[in-house]
């Protein structure tokens, strides 16, 4: 009976086990089914690839887009694609075409925003496409396999670096007398950034630039070098700005005293009783050139399309001051008093005489740029779309 009974509890034991692996068999995916997977899931990651290449010539082919939909979605034996764009400007356009036959169907989504970042030290707005595309096999209602793709880019170089400097030259540097003040942005540790760049020569007659008389070329002061070159301005925001807020001249030997004294004139740009500015948002055009005396302040945009000659005391500009010639014959100016320009000065030739001081304030750039946006102040260049990060979800 033992032995019978031993024999009865091995054979359900085997049983057991048989059924045990029949179950496993039929739970175990075939090598076929492995492969069709495989191939499905393969197609489905090629087909997010194909959305994406052709939401990037869609954004190519726009420079104005802002938002786009696209879609293939497969109908018989072929398929069709179609997309609605919204452009910056709210213009609207919807479309569809039949492609080829596809294995699958895809959907994707471009959104466009601006994100902050460091351009040649300055924070600013920056265009930033973000584009998701998703491919679907067989489609999108009933999938077998479904890969998602996610991109960042931008279209759009804008030429921020000559910001970073005090002074940056398009021709040349030259100062007359040992007095003036040039720093740099002031760095954590207290030392300074570089303060002057120049694409030709800076004048072997050094003032005091970042603290010493003794400044170190390529540390302190960069000169001969077209590595960077003039920031092209958006002649027509700014032009129309400056007109519609009454501070565009044109002509020679203009006075920017009188330019300013008539923005002051404004309760909502200038307080009279603290005697100070509450916007950034003022831009001075001066279609020629300019003279600029006496303890008059400003801060805002200062653009001159000629010559300008800065003589007096004071503090004279906090911002972005432009011109295509700068001559600061500064009289009596404290080297420890106000500086003529705080903010950074950009010019194509200049000639600094006696006390003037000049220092780098990037918050001031900062305050000018994002009122205005960046690329309203800096003229951006459309080009081919470029990749900044890429992500599988």
């Amino acid at each position: 009976m033992r032995e019978k009974g031993q024999l009865i509890f091995a054979v359900i034991i085997l049983i057991f086990i048989f059924l045990l692996g029949g179950i496993i068999i039929e739970l175990m995916p075939s090598e076929k089914l492995l492969s069709r997977r495989l191939v499905d899931s393969t197609q489905a990651f090629y087909l997010a690839q194909s959305g994406l290449q052709q939401a990037i010539y869609f954004v190519n082919s726009d420079p104005d887009l802002k938002t786009l939909a696209l879609s293939v979605r497969k109908f018989s034996d072929g398929a069709l694609l179609s997309y609605t764009i919204t452009e910056n400007s709210g213009r609207f356009i919807s479309n569809s075409y039949t492609s080829s036959v596809s294995a699958g169907e895809y959907l994707v989504a471009v959104s466009y925003f601006l994100s902050k970042i460091n351009s040649g030290g300055i924070l600013v707005d920056y265009p930033v496409y973000r584009i998701r595309s998703e491919g679907y096999v067989p489609q999108v209602s009933k999938y077998s396999a479904k890969r998602g793709v996610e991109i960042y880019g931008n279209n759009t170089e804008i030429n921020l670096d000559p910001f970073k400097f005090a002074i940056f030259a398009g021709n040349s540097v030259n100062f007359s007398g040992n007095a003036a003040v040039i720093e740099g942005e002031r760095l954590s540790d207290g030392s300074f950034d570089t303060a002057i760049y120049s694409n030709g020569p800076i004048g072997d007659r050094y003032p005091f630039i970042n603290g010493t008389s003794s400044p170190q070329l390529g540390k302190d002061i960069i000169e001969n070098d077209t590595t960077l070159a003039m920031p092209v301005l958006n002649e027509d925001y700014l032009k129309k700005t400056a007109k519609r807020q009454g501070l565009y001249r044109s002509g020679s030997g203009i006075d920017l005293n009188n330019v300013i004294d008539f923005a002051k004139q404004n309760p909502n740009w200038y307080n009279d009783i603290t005697n100070t500015w509450s916007t950034w948002s003022l831009v001075i055009y001066i279609d020629g050139s300019a003279e600029m005396s006496g303890d008059t302040r400003f801060q805002g945009f200062v653009i001159i399309k000629g010559d300008i000659k800065i003589t007096g005391t004071g503090n004279k500009i906090k911002g972005i001051f432009y011109a295509s010639s700068l001559d600061s014959i500064a009289e009596g100016l404290s080297i420890y008093g106000d500086p003529i320009i705080e903010g950074v000065s950009l010019c194509e030739s200049i000639n600094i005489r006696g006390n003037s001081t000049i220092r780098h304030k990037k918050d001031y750039i900062e305050k000018v740029m994002n009122y205005h946006g960046v690329s309203n102040v800096v003229q951006a260049t459309k080009t081919k779309f470029r990749v900044l990060s890429w992500q599988e979800y």
